[in-house]
């Protein structure tokens, strides 16, 4: 994995990993001292196991920058994610109520074609959808699930270790949907921490995989000039983002 936003997700279950190793099965790695096997990582074909490892290594090395940078989130940070969420949700419905507004006009048009027609009609029914479902939750007859506090903190903590881990070690930036990320920066750290032996990759084959994918470039590589790793809720929130 080489994107810091599936790390996130990593973190709900790291402490979840029970050993799964069948009887005589060698360990293929030690990280922070625990013995990795393959069963453990619920794949057995070297690539995949690398892969995995890769995976694993990834959110234990950052969970340990955190811890040793103070990076934890801290109330007034979550804080500030919760009401970005809350006013992207209000700007969100006023954009698709005023969407609705302009397809019912541009239906009533007799000049559309009937594949056009259809497609709006489509783009239509899905907006109709969401405001009965958010008209039940104004009545309390539905619940919007809350984001989970966990992922908050993950988010939050992402955006500081990205911007921390580029102003010390530099290198390649990779982009994904929420923005850049240190790419290159966590390559370098967790080679720092295979250096001093805290990572150990045993097998040989799955070290050859390992290396591989830990050197592996981002699949979308930021442009020239220096990266912005300010966090989505600290930027406006984009004024229209549905297609006329």
């Amino acid at each position: 994995m080489r994107s810091l936003i599936l790390i996130t997700a990593s973190w709900l279950i790291i402490t979840a990993f029970k050993t799964l190793a069948q009887p005589g099965e060698l360990p293929v790695a030690q990280v922070f001292g625990d013995e990795i096997r393959c069963s453990d990582l619920r794949a057995h074909e070297p690539r995949a196991c690398a892969a995995a490892l890769l995976r694993r290594v990834q959110v234990q090395v950052i969970r340990d920058f955190v811890e040793h940078n103070a990076l934890n989130a801290t109330p007034v940070e979550l804080n500030r994610l919760t009401e970005y969420n809350r006013a992207f949700e209000r700007h969100d419905r006023a954009q698709r109520w005023h969407k609705l507004a302009e397809l019912k006009t541009r239906l009533a048009s007799e000049s559309l074609t009937t594949d056009e027609r259809k497609r709006l009609e489509r783009f239509r029914d899905v907006l109709i959808r969401l405001a009965e479902f958010e008209a039940d939750v104004d009545a309390g007859t539905e619940a919007r699930e809350p984001l989970d506090p966990e992922i908050s903190r993950g988010w939050v903590e992402t955006a500081k270790v990205n911007a921390l881990l580029y102003s010390r070690y530099g290198g390649i930036v990779g982009v994904m949907a929420y923005g850049p990320y240190a790419h290159g920066a966590l390559t370098k750290l967790i080679a720092e921490y295979i250096e001093c032996g805290a990572i150990r990759v045993l097998d040989a084959g799955v070290a050859r995989f390992f290396q591989a994918a830990l050197q592996a470039p981002p699949r979308i590589v930021h442009p020239k000039g220096e990266p912005d790793f300010t966090p989505f809720w600290e930027r406006p929130i984009t004024p229209s983002y549905i297609a006329h």
